[in-house]
C-alpha cells in the first residue's frame, strides 16, 4: 500500500509549482498575522527557497484598519518590521507595505465626523471601507494579468468561507472579482486543516521574525483552555479569531474577554468602550430623527452625540496612552461637524474633494 503523501510538502511543492509557472508575476501575500496567513507566508518562503531562480517579485501587505485588536496589531507591526529586517539580511527581495483607508474614511471619522452609528448585521459599513477598497485599491495599480494574490483560505474553515471556495477546476486557484476585473489568487493551505495549520507554523520555523511561541499564546489566550488534554508541547488546539476592538456586528466580543481573562488587562478600558458605544447607539436621543437621504428613521448622531463620544475616546486615549485620533483625523472631524450645519448637503461632492 503507498503511503500517505504529506499536506505541508504537497502545498510547499504546489506552491513552488506555481511559482514556476509564473515567474514574472507580481506575487501578493495577504498577511493579517493570524495562524493562516502566517501559515501561507511560510510555506510561499519554504518553496521560494527551492527555486532555482530566485527572482520572483513578492509583496506582502498588511491591511492597517486602526481599529485592530490592540494586541495582534501590536505583534503583527512588530512582525512585519523584524520581517523587513530578516528579508534584507538575507536578501530576499520581499516588499512589505501597510495599507490604511483614507482618513475620511476612517472609523472614528465616519461615527464621530459624520455620525455613523456603529456597525450593525444590517449596516455593516467597516468591512468594505476599512478593508477590500484599501486592497482593491493597492491591487488596482498594478497590473491585473501580472498579478497573483496569495490567500491563506482552507476549505472547511467555516461554512461561510465554503461557500466562496469554487467545487470544480484546481482548487489551489481561485478567480476573484474586484469590479470589471478578475484576479488570480493562489491558495496555497487550501487541502490543511486546523491541526496541519500549527504543523506548519511549528515545523517550518522560517521566518525566523515570526514568534511562534507569542502567535501560540495569543491563540490560546483568545479562545481560553483547550477542551481536550494535550501533551505541552504540541500545537494549540484553539482556533480563536481575532477582529477590530470596536466592532459591535457581534453581540459580545468573545477573543476579548478571553484574552483580559487570560491576563491582557491593557484591553478592558477597549472594550468597555466597545460595550458603551454599542448601547449608546441605540438610544434614539442620540440620533437624528431623519436619515441623511431624508427618510424618517433613526439617522446619524446628532452633534451633541459626537461630541460625547469624542470625549470618551480622549479619556480612552488619556487612560491607555495610545493615539486614537490622530491630528489630521480630529482636524476632518471639526470640518465635517461645520458642513452638517450646511442644508442638504451632498457627501458624493464632500467625497471626490476629500480624495483631492
Amino acid at each position: 500500500m503507498a503511503s500517505q503523501s504529506d499536506p505541508i510538502l504537497d502545498a510547499i511543492r504546489k506552491t513552488r509549482e506555481a511559482l514556476e509557472l509564473r515567474p514574472n508575476t507580481h506575487w501578493v501575500l495577504a498577511f493579517s498575522g493570524g495562524k493562516d496567513s502566517t501559515a501561507a507566508l511560510m510555506i510561499l518562503l519554504a518553496a521560494y527557497r527551492s527555486l532555482a531562480r530566485k527572482k520572483i517579485d513578492i509583496t506582502i501587505i498588511y491591511c492597517d484598519t486602526g481599529v485592530e485588536n490592540i494586541i495582534l496589531d501590536r505583534y503583527v507591526k512588530y512582525t512585519l518590521g523584524s520581517l523587513r529586517s530578516e528579508f534584507r539580511a538575507a536578501d530576499i527581495p520581499v516588499n512589505i507595505k501597510i495599507l490604511s483607508a483614507p482618513p475620511c474614511d476612517r472609523f472614528f471619522v465616519r461615527i464621530v465626523g459624520r455620525g455613523y452609528p456603529p456597525p450593525t448585521n444590517s449596516f455593516r459599513w467597516c468591512t468594505k471601507n476599512l478593508r477590500i477598497i484599501p486592497v482593491s485599491d493597492y491591487l488596482s495599480a498594478c497590473n491585473d494579468r501580472q498579478t497573483v494574490v496569495i490567500l491563506g483560505l482552507r476549505k472547511n474553515e467555516s461554512q461561510q468561507r465554503d461557500r466562496t471556495i469554487p467545487t470544480s477546476g484546481d482548487p489551489y486557484w481561485q478567480k476573484q472579482k474586484e469590479s470589471t476585473r478578475a484576479i488570480d489568487c493562489f491558495l496555497p493551505i487550501i487541502h490543511l486543516n486546523l491541526q496541519e495549520v500549527w504543523d506548519t507554523i511549528f515545523l517550518l520555523q522560517n521566518p525566523k521574525a515570526i514568534s511562534v511561541k507569542e502567535l501560540e499564546e495569543l491563540y490560546r489566550g483568545a479562545s481560553g483552555e483547550c477542551p481536550v488534554i494535550k501533551a505541552p508541547q504540541s500545537p494549540p488546539c484553539a482556533s480563536g479569531r481575532f477582529g477590530c476592538w470596536t466592532c459591535t456586528v457581534v453581540r459580545k466580543d468573545k477573543s476579548a474577554r478571553e484574552l483580559i481573562r487570560s491576563g491582557h488587562q491593557e484591553l478592558e478600558p477597549f472594550l468597555q468602550f466597545r460595550d458603551w458605544i454599542a448601547e449608546f447607539r441605540n438610544d434614539p436621543d442620540n440620533r437624528w430623527a431623519n436619515r441623511r437621504n431624508g427618510n424618517v428613521g433613526l439617522g446619524p448622531f446628532s452633534i451633541r452625540a459626537r461630541k460625547e463620544i469624542l470625549r470618551k475616546i480622549e479619556s480612552l486615549e488619556e487612560s491607555t496612552g495610545t493615539t486614537i485620533l490622530n491630528g489630521e483625523e480630529r482636524e476632518l472631524i471639526d470640518y465635517l461637524w461645520t458642513l452638517d450645519h450646511v442644508p442638504r448637503l451632498d457627501f458624493r461632492k464632500l467625497r471626490s474633494r476629500l480624495y483631492q
